[in-house]
């Protein structure tokens, strides 16, 4: 009798997915209210034999959950919350019941990220029989702070690894992206990010006496023109170009006879590894002080900073990389993760992924900087944050056989 190998064992049934998917959506979990996700994660992950540890940081609900007893340390890290719904009134249905519409799947969260963190569960159920726990340990790092500020969330739970000496060597990030279909981009790093703000004081007074005033908001024109015509890189083959974006010109409560005394002008930087937080702080902080007729009373505050970070593989960038997070952490099994991740999609959906770098920071900066390889690997992400985000039912399975299809490349 022919053995059976782990490669032809019977595909698993979308409705597991779909019964995790439905338990996610309907608790409301707005950041960094975790609303009971990670209390139903939590007795998943115990029937399938995990070690559960969850902890709570300035209201953040933390949840690490790992089973073997190996020492190559694999993770799949998620985030159960989610944006706000403003207007349900202009939802086809209620944000937080899954809705089933002709195959398309409605919800807040159901791209970004519940359904990833449904397809892994489902997935990791299935492939579990056939992992070798002598060999790895398998972890999933969940958090509610992932759509806010981020500063409780999976930068904890990396500290809580570092002093275990946890730290994965691999990580899968279930975030969203993919662009038409599952697998046609995995992001295998993002672009840093700070913003700043800009306080402009002039002198109040009314419009029809110029002389006796003076303009904050014109000064504010004169700083945003200047900041928005500096000239950055233009990145790599592998990193888009550095970028500055006015985000706000605010002169407060409005009134159509007052020249403001006051403005604040914020803005948005996403920098590529050619430039480095420090570089852009002092490049925008000596230019005010060329701006003559600007350098009076002005306070510049920074805030939001995310370091880039870049996963090339099992090998090590070059010195053109300098500023951003590389893996380091060496593994006791030589594994290049964005190489089984490409083969794991080939091989389910005879596509070629795209390599990108675009899009919003991602907690992957955290887990990067403690040397671990990232890759992110998600659903489509064209409507999240938006009204009716939702995904296909055939993407959601997509997505749950790729997943399936890595773990036992890799852990079997």
């Amino acid at each position: 009798m022919q053995t059976q190998t782990v490669m032809d064992q019977p595909k698993f049934d979308l409705d597991q997915t779909m019964e995790h998917l439905v338990q996610l959506i309907h608790r409301p979990s707005i950041t960094p209210n975790d609303a009971g996700c990670q209390q139903y994660l939590s007795r998943v992950f115990q029937r399938l034999g995990m070690q559960c540890h969850a902890f709570e940081v300035e209201g953040v609900s933390n949840l690490v959950a790992k089973i073997g007893k190996g020492k190559t340390r694999i993770a799949f890290a998620g985030h159960t919350d989610v944006v706000p719904a403003p207007y349900p009134e202009q939802w086809s249905a209620d944000p937080f019941t899954l809705t089933d519409v002709d195959g398309l799947l409605i919800g807040r969260g159901v791209a970004d990220m519940k359904g990833g963190i449904a397809a892994m569960l489902t997935a990791f159920e299935h492939a579990l029989p056939h992992i070798n726990l002598d060999d790895f340990t398998f972890y999933f790092l969940i958090t509610s702070d992932e759509e806010g500020e981020a500063e409780y969330g999976t930068a904890e739970i990396m500290e809580y690894l570092k002093q275990r000496d946890e730290v994965p060597h691999y990580c899968i990030i279930g975030e969203p992206s993919s662009q038409s279909k599952v697998g046609d981009v995995i992001k295998v790093g993002r672009r840093g990010s700070v913003s700043g703000e800009v306080v402009i004081q002039g002198v109040q007074g009314h419009v029809a006496y110029p002389q006796d005033a003076n303009n904050a908001a014109h000064k504010a024109m004169m700083l945003g023109r200047w900041l928005s015509e500096l000239s950055w890189d233009e990145g790599s083959k592998d990193f888009p170009g550095s970028q500055l974006q006015i985000t706000s010109i605010d002169t407060g409560t409005w009134t159509d006879n007052i020249i403001p005394g006051q403005c604040t002008l914020r803005f948005n930087v996403r920098y590529s590894h050619k430039q480095s937080q420090e570089q852009i702080i002092k490049r925008i902080t000596d230019g005010l002080m060329q701006l003559k007729q600007l350098t009076k009373n002005i306070d510049i505050k920074w805030s939001r900073p995310c370091k880039p970070y870049f996963t090339s593989g099992s090998s090590i960038v070059d010195e053109a990389s300098q500023n951003i997070n590389i893996p380091t952490h060496i593994a006791p099994q030589d594994i290049d993760l964005i190489a089984e991740v490409e083969r794991a999609i080939f091989n389910e959906l005879k596509l070629f992924p795209r390599l990108s770098m675009s899009g919003g920071t991602s907690d992957g900066r955290f887990i990067a900087a403690a040397g671990c390889q990232v890759v992110e690997l998600g659903l489509p992400n064209h409507s999240i944050h938006k009204t009716d985000e939702h995904v296909k039912k055939h993407d959601l399975h997509e997505l749950t056989k790729v997943y399936k299809s890595v773990l036992l490349q890799i852990l079997a």
